[in-house]
């Protein structure tokens, strides 16, 4: 029986992809409440700089402990239970650091706690994030579900792009030049304000999002196996010991770890270049990249789905990569830096989709346990978030006048890619709508 008369389509899950999209958004906007206003931060609460950036990394770290318990959450219980549990946490993170500062007033006290619900909002946001193609699985036809995880992995990174102006612009911070003469006073009025308007979206998309978003359709719109109940525990090493899934990992390392460190390096590798070229313009490119992915991650993997095929996508994601970060690296012309920082995220960012939906159409892994595979993934990625800019740092050098010369760190990214190209040919099987097709 043909597609059409076995299973049914419904309309409800554009519903269903945009407010659990927004629950993407807002998980964003929460650990980066204090990222663009850091120096103003540092002021207002009289921290370090380094606690400051804490709250910024602690809420990413929280995916290396929690993602793969969250995936396997959500193959047992669903999608919805899974990202509900991360909604109420969410929740509590943003209202409590909403109103600390009218209930406490030391500026180290608020801290410590804006620091444990940064974990508390991280942990909330690797519960939402381990749904990214868990959602479309139930809600997509199968010929549309690598479309629909392209769609949840854009939502994702579309958080980013909007949360960063948007605390700039809520805050409304002096420049950086004028900040020291700025009264503590008037900056921690415009921390509490940037608290108190996330919490405020938080509050209202978590509300929507239990109104609006179901967890099945009536029927289903696609295959799907036989319930398959297994922990944590023993589905990790049942997938450690598939080589495919193996290989998806070291990609998951390499390519997450590859586009965090770009982005946290792309002010000191753009100002090496001279005269001219600015911290605003390396805002810009690291930008590029980002709006490159959003573009890519909802054409790509719809593109990917028509030709039938995956791997292809993932091999054309690093042989773009690598020369696109040694122009941005080695060659000084604003143009040709911003085009590649654009061309590069919309090849790179939509490899992450397109893994996630090769793990669900693995016969290892498959629908019933897709989550718990992209959990495992998101918490194998989150570690190369956190290494592969510290190589960076380790192989960098420091030139007279505080210049930072990264270009034997960006080597090392080429020489990563490399192998992820190797990894990618010889150990990731196809798994596209062709692939299937031939399989008797």
């Amino acid at each position: 029986m043909n597609e059409e008369a076995e299973y049914k389509v419904y309309g409800y899950r554009w519903v269903v992809l945009i407010f659990f999209g927004l629950i993407l958004v807002i998980q964003a906007f929460l650990w980066i409440s204090f990222a663009p206003i850091e120096s103003a931060v540092e002021r207002a609460l009289g921290v370090s700089a380094m606690q400051v950036r804490l709250l910024a990394l602690i809420g990413p770290f929280m995916f290396i402990i929690v993602s793969s318990y969250a995936g396997s959450l959500a193959d047992r219980r669903g999608f919805k239970f899974a990202t509900g549990i991360g909604v109420i946490m969410m929740c509590a993170a943003g209202i409590v650091k909403a109103v600390t500062p009218h209930m406490i007033s030391s500026g180290h006290a608020q801290y410590w706690i804006y620091f444990f619900m940064q974990m508390l909002g991280g942990t909330g946001s690797a519960f939402a994030i381990a749904n990214l193609s868990k959602m479309p699985i139930k809600w997509f036809p199968e010929k549309q579900r690598a479309l629909g995880t392209g769609l949840t992995t854009m939502w994702m990174y579309l958080g980013t792009v909007i949360g960063l102006p948007l605390v700039a612009i809520v805050a409304n911070v002096p420049e950086k030049a004028k900040l020291a003469l700025t009264p503590v006073s008037v900056l921690q009025a415009d921390l509490n304000r940037v608290l108190l308007v996330v919490a405020i979206i938080v509050g209202a998309v978590s509300v929507l999002f239990f109104l609006f978003v179901k967890e099945d359709p009536p029927t289903p719109t696609g295959p799907m196996p036989e319930v398959e109940e297994i922990s944590l525990r023993k589905s990790f090493p049942r997938f450690m010991r598939i080589a495919s899934f193996r290989a998806m990992c070291f990609i998951s390392l390499i390519g997450y770890g590859i586009y965090m460190a770009l982005t946290v390096t792309m002010e000191k590798i753009i100002t090496f270049h001279g005269a001219g070229f600015t911290a605003n313009f390396a805002s810009f490119v690291a930008a590029g990249i980002t709006l490159g992915g959003i573009v890519g991650a909802a054409v790509i993997p719809e593109i990917s789905e028509r030709v039938g095929l995956r791997k292809p996508f993932l091999i054309l994601a690093t042989l773009i990569t690598m020369p696109t970060v040694f122009l941005i690296a080695f060659i000084g012309n604003k143009t040709v830096d911003l085009s590649s920082g654009i061309i590069m995220g919309l090849f790179l960012l939509p490899a992450l989709p397109i893994i996630f939906t090769m793990v669900g159409e693995m016969k290892e892994i498959g629908p019933r346990l897709a989550a718990t595979a992209v959990g495992i993934l998101f918490a194998i990625g989150s570690i190369g978030s956190v290494l592969i800019p510290y190589l960076m740092e380790i192989l960098s050098k420091k030139k007279p006048g505080g210049i930072v010369d990264y270009r034997w760190a960006i080597l090392m990214l080429a020489v990563l890619g490399l192998l992820g190209l190797l990894v990618i040919i010889f150990w990731i099987k196809e798994t596209g709508p062709k692939k299937r097709a031939e399989s008797p």
